[in-house]
């Protein structure tokens, strides 16, 4: 007895000490991510992170995504950093294998600025890695600030780099105001909460390769390349109260990232009500028209569920009691109760459309065609023998929410157990027509390719094609980035589609972000790191 006593007194502290290192580790790393982070100015959205090891960068080296996403200027750029830390052996073993974070930066005129900002093993002084940078790759060094700032120039280069040390961490900007921003101890940095989530994602994913953080909340990261807060699909993607904290899965012919999307407790918007739903089989995009410019596709476990949630989130922002009284005016008008006889046809899929003629539409799932026809027919008028215009305010709105509210009137069309709505009849009409005709985008062979790597169960589904948008982003962007699309610097114009989806697990989303080229090999996976999909619910198709 005193031998089983003794062994098991000698594994509970083995265990012990090995959790008590194990914690302590992750106390100092989530420390000194603290002091990187902190230091970011708060109009970061975006924040990149990667590990300073030489494998990592061998591994990117021919990755063609980040070049044609970032252009030929500011690879240069990259690859000369690149070749900073990585050929200064002194420089280099001072920082390799810790943590490196790239945070994007909007400014007045229109551009993206980086902030690399990295810790040290050991804190060296401003003079000291002056003097380490002068002994390669031709670079002239000056310090402009005594004991904090660094101007590099070097002939390969058309603009200075600027480092600055703040304490035992290196940042370094080409935007000299950026950095000094970052060292300025008054400037209004990253939020406590922001930073968090970003340690608690590191700290569970420890290995991952390089990984991405988004700060959904106002002003949100598409507003700042918008004319105009954006609006539609754009909108509802540009600014909600969530968290992002995605890992790379690296595919050398494609941009993936998985991870997870938190919404913050305090909110109550209208994605909130897709965290009570199970994931669907996302079949509503079977029957998109073939010119698509942008969708979100929503899926529902049960209708009833989020009818509820929806109508609680009405009296929050008390809009109940007008919708209410809108129902109750088509009840005495017409005899047809919608919650009685509308309500019970809904299905479980819907999808608010935008296509590259600039129309919108959307289409809604329904499980009995004829008697949604029956019903709406009172609450309507007659337009063509397939197009009815409906009397009756917010109806779509009061059953499905913010994507159908600028639906208020529609002309409308039910055909195959859908219902198609518009504020433009010849829109309804040439769906029903593309429809009949079977001119989707399920039917091409290039969308067919794309969508291997698009995981075929999700509640929120945004899905983007470059070519049929490029006149609608360019007159929804500011010039500096619409230029991008069609510029030869950068490959844009190889991409084929984006995917951002969101599976809920109710108390976050699973989240899958895709970049996709037009010719790429979707069905062979080369990834390092490959998953169907994130949320573990099944093959993709």
């Amino acid at each position: 007895m005193k031998i089983i006593l003794g062994v098991t007194t000698i594994l509970l502290l083995a265990v012990f000490s090995v959790a008590y290192l194990y914690f302590s580790n992750l106390s100092v790393d989530s420390r000194s991510n603290d002091k990187a982070l902190s230091g970011i100015p708060s109009n970061a959205s975006v924040v990149f992170h990667f590990v300073n090891d030489k494998g990592l960068y061998d591994i990117f080296k021919d990755y063609p995504v980040f070049n044609d996403i970032i252009g030929d200027k500011r690879k240069l750029e990259l690859s000369w950093l690149k070749d900073l830390l990585l050929n200064n052996e002194d420089l280099y073993i001072s920082t390799q294998g810790l943590k490196v974070f790239l945070s994007f930066h909007p400014d007045q005129d229109d551009n993206f600025n980086f902030l690399w900002s990295m810790p040290q093993k050991a804190s060296m002084e401003v003079t000291e890695i002056s003097d380490l940078i002068k002994k390669g790759n031709n670079n002239q060094t000056r310090i402009i600030l005594p004991g904090s700032l660094i101007e590099v120039r070097n002939k390969l280069l058309d603009r200075p780099f600027y480092l600055g040390i703040d304490g035992n961490i290196i940042r370094g900007s080409f935007e000299q105001s950026l950095l000094t921003a970052s060292i300025d101890l008054k400037s209004k940095k990253l939020t406590p909460e922001f930073i968090e989530e970003i340690n608690n994602s590191l700290n569970k994913d420890n290995d991952a390769l390089s990984s991405l953080f988004i700060n959904h909340q106002e002003p949100g990261f598409l507003e700042p390349i918008f004319k105009q807060k954006p609006i539609s699909n754009f909108g509802l993607f540009s600014s909600f109260s969530a968290y992002s904290s995605l890992n790379l899965n690296y595919k050398s012919d494609a941009l993936m990232f998985n991870g997870i999307s938190r919404i913050t407790e305090k909110h109550d918007g209208y994605l909130n009500l897709f965290l009570h739903q199970k994931p669907v089989q996302n079949t509503i995009k079977r029957i998109i028209p073939a010119n698509l410019s942008n969708a979100i596709c929503y899926g529902l476990s049960s209708y009833d569920l989020f009818n509820k949630d929806l109508n609680r989130l009405f009296r929050n922002r008390k809009e109940d009691k007008g919708l209410e009284e809108k129902i109750q005016v088509i009840v005495s008008e017409t005899g047809i109760n919608p919650d009685r006889d509308i309500k019970k046809l809904w299905g479980n899929e819907f999808s608010n459309i935008q296509l590259s003629t600039y129309e919108n539409l959307a289409v809604m799932r329904i499980s009995n065609g004829r008697q949604l026809q029956f019903y709406l027919e009172p609450l309507s008028s007659f337009y063509s023998e397939s197009v009815r215009k409906m009397n009756y305010e917010s109806l779509f709105y009061y059953y499905f929410g913010d994507p159908l509210k600028k639906y208020d009137k529609p002309f409308f069309a039910v055909t195959d157990n859908l219902v198609i709505i518009s504020n433009s009849p010849g829109t309804v009409q040439r769906f029903l027509t593309g429809y009949n005709s079977n001119k989707l985008l399920f039917n091409n062979e290039s969308f067919i390719q794309f969508d291997q790597l698009v995981a075929d169960q999700s509640n929120i589904s945004f899905l983007f094609q470059f070519d049929n948008s490029k006149s609608l982003l360019g007159s929804l962007l500011k010039k500096q980035y619409s230029q991008l699309l069609t510029s030869k610097e950068h490959g844009f114009r190889n991409f084929y589609g984006l995917s951002f989806q969101l599976t809920s697990n109710t108390t976050h989303f699973f989240t899958n972000f895709y970049l996709g080229y037009k010719n790429s090999s979707a069905a062979k996976s080369d990834s390092l790191v490959y998953r169907d999909n994130v949320a573990g619910l099944g093959s993709t198709n």
